[in-house]
């Protein structure tokens, strides 16, 4: 089975400054892996790498069997990606934000259980850009729900949620790995007791970042 992720041999350097070196990594269809290591040690940098907001200095980056660099529409087509700062657009309230997303991704019926995992009662109606940075994690977050990829990379997703909000998101993701999907996870250690045993591998970048 094609596995949702493989990255080979990747190189990232900051000027003189190596973040990322010979890295291999491969998400299996099913598997949860969570990226562990203090800031700086280069988790970012591997989510930007892997969805394509970074460029590897060296290295291949293969989603859902398609490469990133020579294959790009095809590749995201099956990855979805919650970044660690969300931004959300102008002029849009975070229900029409939802339907943007329903329409992009060709699934409208998919808006009430979108609109569940939000869970932001009437202030669903009002701008996106009045929300706190709470608020706008959960409106990006219930956008994943929407259509389907074979990859999740979600860059410390539980910053700034309630406990409700991080039950809903344990569950998103033990969903998305029971339906076979891969998920990669930058996680701080507080937040291994929330994934539990979803997390199936765990890859500390502190110690191991060259390992596979």
């Amino acid at each position: 089975m094609t596995a949702p992720l493989e990255i080979v041999a990747l190189h990232k350097s900051y000027g003189q400054h190596p973040v990322l070196e010979d890295l291999s990594l491969r998400v299996e269809p099913g598997q949860v892996v969570a990226l562990m290591g203090p800031n700086g040690s280069g988790k970012s940098t591997l989510l930007g790498c892997a969805t394509g907001t970074v460029v590897p200095d060296a290295g291949r980056v293969t989603i859902a069997g398609h490469e990133l660099a020579s294959d790009p529409i095809r590749a995201r087509a099956q990855l979805r990606y919650l970044p660690q700062e969300v931004d959300v657009p102008d002029g849009l309230t975070g229900h029409e934000l939802l339907a943007f997303f329903a329409d992009v991704f060709g699934d409208p019926a998919g808006i009430p259980r979108a609109l569940t995992l939000a869970d932001l009662g009437s202030r669903i109606e009002h701008l996106a850009t009045t929300y706190s940075v709470g608020m706008r994690r959960r409106l990006m977050l219930a956008a994943l729900e929407l259509g389907d990829a074979a990859l999740y990379v979600l860059d410390e997703p539980f910053a700034g949620l309630d406990a409700d909000s991080r039950e809903r998101l344990v569950r998103f993701i033990e969903d998305r790995a029971q339906a076979g999907r891969g998920v990669l996870i930058a996680a701080h250690d507080h937040d291994l007791s929330a994934l539990g045993e979803l997390a199936s591998r765990r890859v500390d970048l502190g110690t191991a970042a060259n390992s596979t």
